[in-house]
């Protein structure tokens, strides 16, 4: 079986875990062996274990989402764990971290430092021929400028051959509420490699995820256009949601 890891389990790492442990073969065996990992805290500890009893860690409303992380757990193969030598046999990885934004003297600034010692963890441990797809949100160039090199530079303290690690960006769309899984499944989805290898591994690998036949995928140029792409879609949707702010206020102002 292929041996999938998320790292995060955050609102986007516990669904993913969830739509991918739950594609199976027509006679239900599964298709990966997924193993969420996430930091060795109370917070971490609490997504664990919830998984681990085959309960979503986040309160939805999403009766789709609860059935099949069920179903994937009395299967077993959806698990969680703090354990990172969990990546060193993963054939896939999906990175679901977050980015953090620093607010000092009133100007805003994207920390990729925890971000980044994430990155480094996996590169001390992962196969030299796993594919790692980032689906974070991450500044245009990350792929490019800080993973990649963060890579080249372990593979080399390890004597391990960098061209034969693949590398892809493929962000998520997942939108919580009643449409929480199927907003994963049957949703849009673009994607880039560093390379063309790395596309077409990922390419394969989304298209036993997505239902390509309605939602067919949308390949990039590069990694860089591909995190440009979800930077635009959160500033349009940052953008609306301000627009709509504003003139609520405007009305409640005037009593309208």
């Amino acid at each position: 079986m292929i041996k999938v890891c998320i790292q995060g389990l955050g609102f986007v790492g516990a669904a993913m875990a969830t739509a991918v442990s739950s594609k199976t073969y027509k006679n239900n065996k599964p298709i990966y062996n997924v193993v969420g990992i996430d930091l060795d805290n109370s917070l971490g500890k609490q997504r664990i274990n919830s998984i681990n009893e085959g309960s979503f860690p986040f309160i939805t409303s999403d009766k789709q989402l609860l059935k099949e992380i069920k179903k994937s757990h009395l299967r077993g193969n959806l698990k969680a764990s703090s354990d990172i030598s969990h990546f060193k046999d993963a054939d896939i990885i999906l990175v679901s971290t977050n980015c953090d934004l620093e607010i000092k003297n009133e100007q805003k600034k994207i920390n990729l430092k925890s971000f980044s010692l994430g990155i480094n963890t996996l590169s001390e441990v992962v196969r030299e021929d796993a594919l790692i797809i980032i689906e974070s949100t991450v500044p245009p160039g990350t792929c490019e400028k800080i993973i990649l090199p963060i890579f080249k530079k372990s593979f080399q303290k390890r004597s391990l051959d960098i061209n034969k690690l693949s590398l892809a960006h493929s962000y998520e769309r997942v939108m919580p509420g009643e449409n929480y899984f199927d907003s994963i499944i049957n949703y849009w989805r673009v994607f880039a490699g560093i390379n063309k290898s790395s596309s077409l591994r990922c390419k394969t690998f989304l298209n036993t995820i997505i239902n390509i036949d309605d939602y067919p995928l949308t390949e990039l140029k590069c990694t860089t256009a591909s995190e440009t792409a979800k930077v635009l879609e959160n500033s349009y949707r940052a953008v609306n949601i301000a627009f709509l702010d504003e003139w609520s206020r405007f009305a409640e102002d005037i009593s309208i």
